[in-house]
């Protein structure tokens, strides 16, 4: 005896019967459906991807679309040459891209249109990532030049790039002798234009006590090979030399920056111990009338481009010439026997002291050589006592320049005198 039983169904699950079998004859589908769709995939960039779809009883055309934009009909589409639709069977709608380069990345769907009753078909989306392995990193400031020139105690700023990277770059610091600088670095990451990769920015701040090399190197966690920039040295620049200006009181001088041609785009700064002379922008200063308040000033020049960059051009310290201060400069003095009232002929030689002063000289020139003596010797073994005239090299230019005049004129004489001469033997 058979015994029949009622079975309760849910709503829900009439409905999903019913719409699977509307696609159904005798038990099995009668429109198009899908018999495989495409699934999230990371690949990395330069590589090949290939989504995957298939349709059963295919009525309509496959169709891909990116961030919900179509891509075009047909195995290859136009515009997207890296791009191939379909397999090698009908059914067969993949999409492979070779090679894939960041800008592919997206939602991807496969789409097959409908057509003489077969409803369209979608697949659902599915998302392709694209690892990019991080630029070659380089120091902005090393782009024109591969050393930088900065003062003792003075702080450095170096800024290293790496871009296209994703996940984004890590940049690290390093100096010449391998080991990595931690100290003060500081780094930003940034979208590119492309939306799809990043810039890596880190930037380093240190003052260095000894001239150095240092480079950057990027890398991320989906690639092993790290990459270097090229390496940038950090040198000192050499300390300016002090000159020195000997002056009288009541001397004007002048003291110019730069020798040669002063360039339109600098500008000029001048400052006596440190403190700036407002007054001043040219690349001579003019000083009237220098007094012994003055004595051992610092005068120093800065030139500034129109970026704000300076440099200090010309450092002088400014000495006061008095009676018992050595000066370091030789000049030519007078030097006299002392005579007799007896009537002895007095001789005048030339001596040369190491400095202009009313007291006795400590050394004299003796046949071409300084010698620690007051008394010279002629060539007949004879003793002459040097003295000090004061004003005595101004004097003997004064003397050379007027026995220059007084030659030329002699020389116009004699021209005429023979011409004269001449005139008359004739």
């Amino acid at each position: 005896m058979c015994r029949l039983s009622a079975v309760l169904l849910h709503p829900a699950a009439i409905l999903l019967f019913l719409v699977h079998t509307a696609h159904l004859t005798h038990g099995s589908p009668t429109g198009q459906y899908f018999l495989s769709t495409p699934h999230n995939t990371t690949v990395t960039a330069g590589h090949h991807a290939r989504l995957a779809c298939s349709v059963g009883n295919l009525a309509g055309t496959c169709q891909w679309t990116r961030d919900g934009m179509p891509l075009g009909r047909g195995r290859n589409l136009a515009g997207f040459s890296r791009y191939l639709l379909g397999g090698d069977r009908e059914h067969v709608c993949d999409l492979t891209i070779e090679p894939v380069l960041p800008l592919d990345e997206g939602e991807y769907r496969c789409q097959v249109s409908g057509g003489d009753g077969v409803p369209a078909i979608a697949s659902p989306p599915a998302a392709l990532s694209v690892n990019s392995e991080p630029g070659q990193p380089y120091i902005v400031q090393a782009r024109e030049e591969d050393m930088v020139e900065v003062k003792e105690g003075e702080e450095v700023e170096l800024e290293c790039q790496s871009q296209g990277g994703r996940p984004p770059a890590e940049i690290q610091w390093w100096d010449g002798e391998g080991r990595r600088i931690v100290s003060d670095v500081t780094e930003h990451v940034k979208r590119m234009e492309d939306r799809k990769t990043f810039k890596t920015v880190s930037t380093l701040k240190f003052t260095p006590d000894q001239p150095m090399r240092i480079k950057c190197s990027a890398h991320n966690d989906q690639f092993a090979d790290t990459k270097q920039s090229d390496v940038m040295e950090v040198v000192f620049k050499e300390k300016m030399g002090m000159g020195t200006k000997t002056l009288k009181e009541e001397e004007s001088f002048e003291v110019k920056c730069e020798d040669n041609e002063p360039s339109e785009n600098l500008g000029y700064k001048w400052f006596i111990n440190e403190n700036e002379i407002l007054s001043e922008s040219k690349n001579i200063l003019k000083i009237e009338h220098f007094v012994k308040a003055h004595d051992k000033s610092v005068i120093k020049c800065v030139v500034e481009d129109d970026q704000g960059n300076t440099q200090v051009m010309k450092i002088v310290q400014l000495q006061l010439v008095t009676q018992d201060k050595e000066d370091k400069t030789k000049i030519t003095e007078s030097r006299k026997k002392k005579g007799k009232d007896t009537g002895v002929k007095k001789t005048v030689f030339t001596c040369v002291a190491e400095e202009e002063t009313s007291a006795e000289p400590n050394y004299i020139w003796i046949s071409g050589k300084l010698k620690k003596t007051v008394e010279a010797l002629d060539d007949s073994d004879k003793k002459f006592k040097c003295k000090v005239v004061e004003g005595g090299y101004d004097k003997i230019k004064k003397m050379g320049n007027k026995m220059q005049g007084i030659s030329k004129t002699l020389r116009k004489f004699r021209k005429k005198l023979n011409k004269m001469v001449k005139s008359y033997g004739d």
